[in-house]
C-alpha cells in the first residue's frame, strides 16, 4: 500500500504570469546576496559620499546662488570678481576632474540658472566618476562571480531548465541582480542629492531649470548597469569556481586602467608637464587611447550624458562599450546555452 500517491495533481495555486517568471531567479540571487556582511558593509559605505556632496551643494546654493549680497552688486548685475575668484578656486581644487572648463565658461557667463544646471551636472557627473566607480567595483567583485558559476559548479542548470524558463529569461534574472544592487548605490543617492539641492534652493522655479538632470542620472545609470553586468556575468559562466571570475573582474578594471596610465605617464615625460595636468589630459595620444581602460570608457559615456562631452570627443569609449556589452551577451548566451 502506498504511503503518498505520487501521481498527477491539479494545481490549486494562482499560477504567475510568464513575463515575470525571470523576477524569481533575481530575488533569489538578491537574497542570497544579502546575507554576505561584506555586501551589506559597502552598500553602507557606499551613501557615505553623498553626504561630502550634500555639503557641496549647500555651499553652493547658500553662498554662490541664494546669497546675493556677494555674488549680485548693487545694480542687480553678477560680481565678476567673485566669480572669478570661485572660478580659480575651483578649477585649482579639480583641475583633473572632467568638466571644468565647461564650469570656467558659465561662471564667466554671469548667468545664474546656467550656472545652477552645470554645476548640478557637474557634481552629479562626479559622485557617478570618482568614489560611485570605486564602491561599484568592489560591490559587483562580491556579487556577481558567483551567479552562474556556482550553477555551473552545482548544475543547477537541471533544476532551472526543467521549468518553463527560457535562457533569455534565466540570464535576465542574473543581470537583475547586480543591476538592482549598482542602483542602490548609484541612481538613488544621486537622486536624493538632487533633492537636496531642490530644497536648498531659493524657490521652486528651480525645478524648471534643472528639470533634466534627473532624466539624465537614469540615462547614465542604464549606460552603466549594462556594460558592467554583462562583462561581469559574462566573466562568471566561463568557469565553475567563483575566485577565478572574481580575479578576472577585478583584472579587467585593472589591467585596462593600468594599460592607460603607462600611455598617460609617457605623454607626460614627453610633453615635460605633471602627470595629471589637464593639458596631458587632453592630448590626442591620451584620448585615442582612452577606450581600453573600461572605467574610462564608461566615464566617456557619463560625460556625454551630462553634457560635458560632444559625440565626437567621446564616440571612442561609447563604441567600446557597445563593443563589450555585444561581446560579452554573446559569449554569455553560449554558455547558458551549452548544457542544454
Amino acid at each position: 500500500m502506498p504511503i503518498h500517491d505520487v501521481g498527477y495533481r491539479r494545481l490549486t495555486n494562482e499560477k504567475n504570469s510568464s513575463l515575470f517568471r525571470w523576477l524569481a531567479i533575481c530575488r533569489i540571487g538578491v537574497q542570497l546576496a544579502l546575507k554576505s556582511k561584506w555586501v551589506k558593509r559597502i552598500m553602507l559605505t557606499a551613501w557615505l559620499p553623498m553626504t561630502y556632496w550634500a555639503a557641496g551643494f549647500f555651499v553652493i546654493e547658500k553662498q554662490l546662488i541664494a546669497d546675493q549680497l556677494s555674488l549680485v552688486g548693487g545694480d542687480g548685475s553678477l560680481n565678476q570678481a567673485a566669480m572669478l575668484a570661485l572660478t580659480e578656486s575651483i578649477t585649482n581644487r579639480f583641475s583633473f576632474f572632467l568638466g571644468v572648463d565647461d564650469l570656467q565658461n558659465v561662471f564667466q557667463s554671469g548667468d545664474i540658472p546656467e550656472i545652477r544646471n552645470t554645476i548640478w551636472r557637474w557634481m552629479l557627473m562626479s559622485f557617478f566618476r570618482y568614489p560611485q566607480a570605486i564602491v561599484i567595483l568592489f560591490l559587483v567583485g562580491f556579487i556577481a562571480p558567483s551567479l552562474i558559476s556556482q550553477d555551473i559548479r552545482s548544475r543547477a542548470f537541471l533544476l532551472y531548465f526543467s521549468r518553463p524558463i527560457s535562457k533569455l529569461e534565466y540570464i535576465c534574472g542574473k543581470i537583475c541582480v547586480p543591476s538592482i544592487f549598482i542602483t542602490l548605490v548609484t541612481t538613488l543617492p544621486a537622486l536624493c542629492l538632487y533633492m537636496i539641492a531642490l530644497l536648498m534652493s531659493p524657490d521652486i522655479s528651480t525645478f524648471p531649470q534643472t528639470w533634466d538632470i534627473p532624466v539624465r542620472i537614469v540615462i547614465a545609470t542604464f549606460g552603466l548597469v549594462i556594460p558592467t553586468s554583462a562583462v561581469a556575468l559574462m566573466l562568471s559562466s566561463l568557469t565553475q569556481e567563483s575566485r577565478f571570475a572574481n580575479f578576472s573582474w577585478f583584472a579587467v578594471w585593472g589591467l585596462g586602467h593600468g594599460a592607460w596610465l603607462t600611455i598617460v605617464l609617457a605623454t607626460a615625460l614627453q610633453m615635460g608637464l605633471p602627470l595629471w595636468d589637464p593639458e596631458v589630459m587632453r592630448s590626442e595620444v591620451v584620448t585615442n587611447w582612452s577606450a581600453i581602460s573600461l572605467y574610462n570608457s564608461l566615464g566617456s559615456l557619463q560625460s556625454y550624458i551630462f553634457g560635458f562631452e560632444t559625440f565626437a570627443e567621446s564616440w571612442r569609449g561609447i563604441i567600446s562599450l557597445f563593443g563589450i556589452t555585444a561581446f560579452s551577451m554573446t559569449i554569455l548566451y553560449r554558455r547558458v546555452s551549452s548544457p542544454m
